[in-house]
């Protein structure tokens, strides 16, 4: 759903209903990407009959676990097959090194925005915590008495260039609070701090770095209208929304939005300038300006905390850049499989369509998902854990479990589309119980929020 959008939609989602196949909810650009279908829910994948397994087959990135017959354990599987009863889907609960529950650990479902996750542990460990985006300006040559004819703005892909009047909404809202944008400001001011004072031809948009795709083959035509995600581009601002009144819209041309604006701050700035068409930079251009990104493990905890779509695909994105590709979502996505799994995550059941979870296609395994939060322990990885939502206080719980005994004590990664809803995190009430639960079922976005809530006052509860 667009940021401008939320608030409303906060309400929308607790009363959005399921009508003969059919989730009515809007959801926004780069966001948690609820993605309910206006026609048809999800393909729901067949889980094996429901058995309750003891433990999950072992992986090099923690302790192969053990299992326990403790009164308080027994207890706990007791209660959450009652949970879990009905359910199409898989859950994983962990004590330590101790499984204490697993059901279906070996079936693959639709994973949603929880599939963040092995993004995240991907392009920490390939691209390292300090990665920076660097976005430029450049000229044909150093501007001459105050004027240049052309400047390319010329994008590395950074999802978070961002304009005042966007940096600004944003501060108001509970789930981006904090959000870490690169201002394109600093652009504006840079280039006037430099005396140009003039730009006759006008700044063009460069978004020739990447793949010119903007919209994946996996993602249904109603995610546009509902705005789940803005165009995919090595130059974007404001993640693809135009702020227009009297409501926002995706543009259909970021590179475009993205020169326009800086040409708009130019003039404010009392430089001549508009935006030009766009185009690629000529060989050997000089740098004039450059702005760049947070850190990639602020990025990372960003993109987890606030469910944000369109860094999960740039990021994707900029691992096939970073390891000899063209850019493109295809090449990324099988750097994402073949880094997970040197990392020793258990890949063999995943499928990866895109990298926020948003394709209905993706898969993911319960016990591949925890695994996945697990490697928060490594060094240079606690950003995975660092960036989990927390109920009642930020990212997508902010609104969840308010004024109960879980606020505050309930920290994790979220995820829907049309009947998929998952959840994997970390309960420290009595003691940490880590766990991954999926639900792939087509029933309304309160029935599966109704589930994820019976299993998680379940854990809560352990040892009880």
């Amino acid at each position: 759903m667009t940021r401008l959008l939320r608030p409303l939609l906060v309400v929308v989602a607790a009363l959005a209903a399921f009508s003969g196949g059919c989730l009515v909810l809007v959801s926004r650009a780069g966001g948690h990407g609820t993605g309910l279908a206006p026609a048809a829910a999800a393909p729901t994948p067949t889980a094996a009959p429901t058995t309750w397994a003891t433990t999950v087959p072992p992986t090099t990135a923690a302790p192969a676990p053990t299992t326990t017959t403790s009164p308080a354990a027994a207890r706990l599987a007791a209660q959450l097959d009652l949970a879990m009863a009905g359910t199409n889907g898989c859950l994983i609960a962990a004590d330590g090194a101790t499984v204490l529950y697993a059901s279906n650990p070996a079936v693959s479902f639709a994973p949603a925005s929880t599939q963040k996750l092995l993004v995240a542990a991907a392009a920490l460990a390939q691209l390292g915590p300090d990665f920076r985006f660097v976005t430029t300006v450049v000229a044909s040559e150093l501007p001459k008495a105050g004027a240049v004819t052309n400047l390319w703005l010329v994008g590395a892909g950074d999802p978070l260039l961002a304009t005042p009047e966007f940096i600004a909404y944003d501060l108001g809202q509970p789930r981006e609070a904090g959000f870490p944008f690169t201002p394109l400001a600093s652009l504006a001011d840079a280039l006037a701090a430099a005396g140009i004072r003039t730009v006759s031809g006008g700044v063009h948009g460069d978004a020739s770095r990447d793949d010119p795709l903007q919209w994946l083959p996996a993602w249904p035509q109603y995610y546009k209208a509902q705005q789940d995600i803005g165009p995919l581009s090595a130059l974007t601002v404001n993640e693809g929304i135009a702020l227009s009144k009297p409501v926002a819209k995706l543009v259909a041309d970021p590179a475009a939005l993205a020169s326009s604006e800086l040409a708009r701050l130019l003039v404010a700035r009392h430089v001549a300038a508009i935006g030009g068409a766009d185009a690629t930079a000529p060989p050997g251009a000089v740098v004039v300006a450059q702005v760049t990104s947070v850190p990639l493990s602020e990025i990372i905890k960003a993109m987890l905390r606030a469910s944000d779509n369109l860094i999960a695909e740039m990021l994707v994105r900029e691992l096939d850049r970073q390891t000899g590709g063209r850019g493109t979502t295809a090449g990324g996505l099988a750097v994402v499989l073949k880094q997970d799994a040197a990392l020793g995550l258990p890949m063999g059941q995943a499928h990866l369509d895109d990298g926020s979870g948003l394709a209905p296609t993706d898969r993911a395994t319960c016990p591949l998902l925890l695994a996945a939060l697990d490697l928060s322990a490594r060094p240079g990885l606690q950003a995975i854990g660092q960036g989990l939502a927390v109920a009642g206080q930020s990212g997508t719980l902010v609104h969840r479990f308010n004024g109960t005994a879980l606020a505050g004590k309930l920290s994790a990664k979220t995820g829907s589309i049309a009947g998929v809803a998952g959840i994997v995190g970390v309960l420290d009430v009595t003691r940490p119980v880590r766990f991954a639960l999926l639900i792939n079922q087509p029933v309304s976005y309160a029935a599966l929020i109704a589930v994820e809530d019976r299993v998680i006052h379940t854990l809560a509860a352990y040892p009880g």
